[in-house]
């Protein structure tokens, strides 16, 4: 009888031990990722829009685009130089070799969520097949430095081989997301002041009232350590495409 092959789902707690290497600089980041959050409502009031569920998202990211074009990468680089120390990420020069990737590993990732997010608008499985098959492109060019093509391919070839068990560690990262939005939005529920469900909080509340730091400071926390076990889970699938196959 074959034996069935392990699960990916230890890529989570390899994710939390990743983070306790450098507790203060994880810390650190996180109290970066609630200042980068309250800066969306600041966006708004600057450019005098109305409270609306839609605005919101698109202010919201832009004020999160440092850390999701930068410092998160930086972090994933230098552990990964810690980690494997392979030679296309030196652990002596990961500083130096981040610097020279770090814009093209994000447009990659701009171009694959431009793409991802079109295909799931018009037809749903082409945006899920496209995250599946090139998901890991952009870690591959920022950890690895393949050119943009090559990274394409091995993320394809990867993942036609190893999938099911990736995408299952996948999914219970997005459910451990999906049950801290629903914990917090909750909890907000009953903090704040009845606020109309159609348009939602307005910028000033926002800013003003506490219980929105302390959760997008759990919300940076989160997002730190779900990107530690992606990278966990790229070191699992690097491992795992490298073996011989039985």
């Amino acid at each position: 009888m074959r034996t069935p092959m392990p699960s990916h789902l230890g890529a989570l707690r390899e994710g939390l031990a990743m983070l306790r290497r450098h507790p203060l600089p994880f810390l650190g980041l996180a109290v970066m990722a609630m200042a980068l959050a309250q800066l969306g409502p600041v966006l708004e009031l600057a450019a005098r829009v109305g409270p609306s569920l839609l605005i919101q998202p698109i202010f919201g990211f832009a004020g999160l685009l440092p850390l999701e074009m930068y410092f998160i990468p930086r972090m994933q680089a230098q552990l990964d130089a810690e980690l494997r120390d392979a030679p296309g990420n030196p652990a002596r020069s990961w500083r130096e070799v981040f610097e020279g990737r770090w814009l093209r590993a994000f447009l990659l990732r701009l171009g694959l969520s431009v793409a991802i997010g079109l295909g799931l608008l018009c037809f749903l499985i082409p945006g899920i097949l496209v995250l599946t098959l090139f998901g890991w492109a952009p870690l591959r060019v920022l950890l690895r430095g393949d050119a943009p093509v090559p990274a394409l391919r091995w993320s394809q070839t990867a993942m036609a081989r190893q999938w099911p068990r990736i995408v299952q560690a996948v999914l219970a990262m997005l459910l451990v997301a999906l049950v801290y939005q629903i914990a917090a939005g909750w909890a907000l529920d009953r903090l704040l002041p009845a606020v109309d469900p159609e348009v939602g909080p307005g910028a000033l509340l926002r800013l003003k009232h506490p219980a929105f730091w302390i959760f997008n400071l759990l919300g940076g926390a989160l997002n730190l350590w779900l990107s530690c076990s992606l990278l966990a889970l790229y070191h699992r699938l690097e491992a795992a495409t490298a073996a011989p196959a039985p």
